[in-house]
């Protein structure tokens, strides 16, 4: 036998046996970088972005929907932008928890008027019909959000109470009060529940109107 062939066999040998022993024994043996971890865990994380969308119906002095910029800033951070389509509509998406400034301009650029909004960490904001009157910015309807996160606290009977609900991804954590009545529909698995189906740690998708600051008046609560 070839001499190199008598030296190499041996080795070749010994390192299949030594992949058999953690095979065998459970262990795991990873090559090169480590995948995404996609396993089950407890709380913590959502959605790393949020959207804030809304429709300027109306401008005085009177000009064109279409056209208008519309910049979200949080803190002290470079603002996230989107120009208003010929409905007036515009839809923007990013890091933009917390208690951003939304402003818009006309094509030259002038303010047309700012708020402040809030925005939980996985939000997505729905700030309805907007009228910009004289350097005001006016939403006509009550804003409407969708967000996810874990049950902290369950203060519900039946149909009726409120529920504490931690939203939080890597821009931070709020606990949201979610208001619960007869006309909120509860659903795990596509089937309708009571309250106290509800677990303490369980992540639910809520949807419903923002009456005041972290508080949500609930549509619908659901876990899939």
């Amino acid at each position: 036998m070839n001499r190199n062939l008598r030296t190499l066999l041996p080795k070749g040998i010994i390192t299949l046996l030594f992949l058999s022993f953690f095979l065998i024994g459970g262990c795991d043996v990873e090559f090169g970088g480590g995948g995404d971890n996609n396993g089950g865990g407890g709380g913590g994380g959502g959605d790393e972005e949020e959207t804030v969308q809304g429709t300027v119906v109306s401008i005085i002095p009177d000009q064109d929907l279409e056209g208008i910029t519309v910049e979200i800033t949080v803190d002290d951070g470079a603002p996230e932008t989107d120009v208003t389509d010929a409905g007036g509509f515009f839809s923007i998406e990013g890091p933009l928890a917390g208690d951003p400034t939304i402003e818009f301009f006309d094509e030259d650029s002038n303010s047309l008027g700012a708020i402040s909004i809030s925005v939980f960490p996985t939000a997505q904001v729905e700030l309805g019909n907007i009228s910009l009157e004289n350097g005001n910015v006016n939403t006509l309807n009550i804003t409407e959000v969708t967000f996810n996160g874990d049950i902290s606290s369950n203060n519900c009977t039946g149909n009726s109470g409120f529920m504490e609900v931690d939203a939080e991804n890597d821009q931070g954590q709020v606990t949201v009060i979610v208001q619960i009545s007869e006309s909120t529909d509860l659903i795990i698995n596509g089937d309708d529940a009571v309250c106290e189906d509800f677990l303490l740690g369980r992540n639910v998708e809520v949807q419903g109107e923002i009456p005041s600051a972290n508080t949500v008046d609930a549509d619908r609560v659901e876990i899939d």
